[in-house]
Parts: C-alpha cells; structure tokens; sequence
C-alpha cells in the first residue's frame, strides 16, 4: 500500500516531508507527497498573531481537515506550529530527533556593529512576526524597531539582502534542513539562555488518524525519538497551561541531565496580548530545574502566571 503524506507547498515544509517519506522507505513504507496549502500561506501580509486570534492552526488546520476527511494518510508539520488541542479523531504518530533549537539573527552587512550588544547598529529596523522573538530583542536591545514580516525563509532572507529590513530572525532548524546559503550576510546564533525558542522548536510531528493501519503505525514508532518527545512535551504542556499561541510571548527550551530536567524560560509581558498596539509592560527569565515533570510543569505555569497576572 502507499500512503499519501500531507505537507504544505513551503520549499522548508516539503524538505521535512521528504524527510520523513525517505526514513519510511528505509522501513519498507511507500509514500508519497500531497501539496496542500495552508491559510498561513494564503495570508502572508499580516503578522501571525494578528490572524492567529482569528484562525488558531494557520499553518496546520487545512492539513488536519484532509486526514480527517481521509484524502490523505498522514501530515508532517513543524511541531512548534501544531495546536496543543488536536481533533478528537487525530493523533500524533511520531516525534523525529530534534535538530538545532535555537534562533539565527540574520544582519545585512551594512548594519552589522561589533560594538553593539547583539552586533547590531543602533536602531536597527529588524523584521519578525512573532511576538517571542520581538519580546526578546526589546528585552536585550530597548533601541531597535521591529515590523512585522512575513513569507517563507527565502522571502525572508531576501528581504535582508535588498534592506527592506536591518535583520529578521529565523529559526536555526529550517535553515539547516533547507542548507541555505547566507553567503555576505552576518549570522549570529543567539543563546537559549537569554532567547529560548518556541515550545517544540526543532522537532517535527507526524500527525495521524487514530484509525491508521496497524502497518503505518508500527513503521512511525521505529521513527519516534523519545528525548526529543519528552522535551517537547514539557515545553508544550507549559504551554497550553498557560492557554498560549502565536499570542504568548513565550520561549521555553526544556532538556535533561541524568535524572534532571533543565528549563530555560522566558516570558514577554503585554498590557493587551490582543490589540494591534503593542505596550511591553515587561520581560522575564528564569530557570528551573527539577527530577518530576509534574512538578516543574507546574512550578513554571505557577511563576509565569504570576508575572502575567502581577
């Protein structure tokens, strides 16, 4: 039998699906990719977490739609995109290994400053749609304007090199899955202590119906990554105790030592998660560490409830 895999029409997303396809056919499983665009695709002028209030599951939902509907067999999604909720009917088959999680800020040689913190000029215009990634340049660098971009890692990346933008941010993991050439730009990788990523950065997801053949769901356990599932986990139950999305200004990197689990976190604090007008009341990192998973999740909704709420 050959199975129809999901994927968005993204040059990045096809890469992670094929990804996915070729270690399926090293079990013996044929696959082969269905194009489906998302409605994060059909709208990429606004900032995400303004569409996000309106259409939660932008870059996932057309996808999850067609499982249901069984016009194809299984999606692969980036997991930092895919809604802590699912459908009822649906279920997540395989986590991969994580590649790389933390953020590239990416300068145009022009603006590049080696005395800056952040090697950036000072007020550097940098593009993001992500308000995390906005709350955490503030949080280092109060100077810098930040607008709103969006497309995909090429549209991006041009937009540095043409001067649209000083810098924009990009996630580490879609840029080396893509190996795309940064040639005259500057890159600066950011430290997960002062920018943790998104819940679940780095991994991908394979999103199935709880009905699938026995077949296909023995193939995705042989393709799960347990480490990578359990980080992810704990990123992402922190999440959705905190009723988080596109939003939440949140960045969490969860790892474990020996017995130990390890936090980082951070959280941006908005007057109105909601309005269009952005008014940054404050930022907050911590880490916490613990050997219980009930017990840290818990401990870091509890704290960053309380810078929310203070």
């Amino acid at each position: 039998m050959k199975y129809r895999l999901g994927t968005r029409k993204s040059e990045l997303a096809r890469t992670q699906s094929t990804h996915v396809l070729e270690a399926l056919k090293n079990l013996g499983i044929e696959t082969e990719l269905v194009l489906i665009e998302s409605r994060g695709d059909q709208n990429s002028k606004e900032a995400l977490y303004q569409i996000e209030n309106m259409t939660p599951g932008l870059f996932t939902k057309q996808l999850e739609e067609a499982l249901i509907q069984k016009e194809i067999d299984l999606a692969v999604h980036s997991l930092k995109d895919l809604p802590t909720e699912q459908p009822v009917e649906l279920c997540v088959g395989a986590i991969t290994s994580r590649f790389s999680t933390e953020d590239w800020l990416i300068i145009h040689p022009e603006a590049f400053d080696g005395a800056q913190p952040l090697f950036l000029q000072r007020s550097a215009h940098v593009g993001t749609s992500s308000l995390r990634r906005e709350g955490q340049l503030l949080s280092a660098r109060s100077d810098l304007k930040i607008s709103p971009i969006r497309g995909n890692v090429p549209t991006r990346v041009n937009a540095i090199r043409d001067r649209r933008f000083d810098a924009t941010v990009l996630a580490a993991a879609g840029l080396e899955r893509l190996k795309f050439n940064l040639e005259g730009l500057h890159v600066v990788k950011l430290a997960e202590r002062e920018f943790p990523p998104a819940p679940g950065q780095g991994a991908l997801a394979v999103e199935i119906r709880r009905d699938a053949s026995q077949e296909l769901k023995e193939a995705l356990k042989k393709i799960h990554h347990l480490e990578s599932e359990i980080e992810t986990r704990i990123e992402r139950r922190v999440l959705k105790g905190l009723f988080g999305g596109c939003t939440l200004p949140l960045g969490i990197r969860c790892y474990r030592e020996g017995n130990l689990f390890k936090t980082k976190v951070f959280i941006g604090v908005l007057k109105d998660r909601k309005s269009l007008y952005k008014d940054w009341l404050s930022f907050h990192h911590f880490d916490i560490c613990c050997q219980d998973e009930e017990t840290l999740v818990d401990s870091i909704i509890e704290k960053t409830k309380g810078f929310l709420n203070g």
